[in-house]
């Protein structure tokens, strides 16, 4: 039987030098996913491992399985690429857990990972949700010491009096300050009914400019711009529909 997580290198340990770990699994509004999938794009990111647990589970039943592509089953898999120019290692995917302890197996695992690479801070991207559609929504930052706190600030992130952050992003936040890591968690507002690359775009904004990564944001800025247009013609029809109920209602 497998191990429990198992990290399956495809390629020789790369020579980084105290590098930058990112986080972006799936989760609210898909902000982490999009963006970090953004970046392994942009950057050209190479493939560093793939990950598998005997915790991943498909959605929406949250049980085992496999998926498979042209007749070709493949176990279920989060991935680790890097980017040796910007010094990055970043993990992307849609699984992180069913159980609350295999979050906690899965945070653990990575922070190990960070230790082998010797990183020097890690960034956990997500989504933090507002159940409307914001033209401009803003970022928000969890961190692990009151130090980063107040280092984040320079960047106009808010910061919220109370709150959670569920899934790895946060475990990693819980588990990261124990260890003694530089933990900073970036959540976009979104909706979060939906994939929001909108929030993802000022995830990113907000990523680059403290880590001074270079980063090409026009496509993804585009999107977001789609998004845009999308909900304004959806709120001209709605009111449409409105305007003639309320029509006939006055009539008779």
């Amino acid at each position: 039987m497998m191990e429990d997580i198992v990290i399956k290198y495809r390629t020789k340990k790369p020579r980084l030098e105290d590098p930058i770990f990112i986080e972006g699994l799936s989760g609210v509004g898909d902000v982490g996913r999009l963006a970090a999938e953004y970046m392994i794009r942009k950057l050209n990111g190479k493939k560093l491992a793939d990950i598998y647990s005997q915790f991943f589970a498909m959605p929406p039943l949250l049980i085992p399985g496999v998926k498979y592509e042209r007749g070709v089953a493949e176990l279920l898999k989060d991935e680790l690429f890097y980017d040796e120019k910007n010094n990055l290692i970043i993990l992307t995917g849609y699984y992180q857990g069913y159980r609350p302890e295999n979050y906690y197996r899965y945070a653990d695992k990575l922070l190990d990972l960070c230790d082998e690479f010797n990183v020097s801070r890690i960034f956990t991207l997500g989504g933090y949700t507002t159940g409307r559609y914001l033209k401009n929504p803003g970022v928000y930052v969890v961190t692990t010491s009151d130090e980063l706190v107040e280092e984040m600030k320079k960047y106009g992130l808010k910061v919220g009096n109370s709150g959670n952050v569920f899934g790895v992003t946060g475990v990693l936040l819980g588990l990261g300050r124990e260890r003694g890591k530089e933990v900073i968690c970036l959540l976009g507002e979104t909706h979060g009914a939906y994939p929001d690359p909108k929030g993802a775009k000022v995830v990113l904004e907000k990523l680059v400019e403290i880590t001074n990564i270079e980063l090409d944001l026009e496509e993804i800025k585009n999107e977001s711009d789609k998004l845009d247009e999308e909900f304004e013609r959806f709120m001209a029809e709605r009111l449409k529909t409105e305007e003639k109920k309320e029509e006939f209602s006055y009539i008779g």
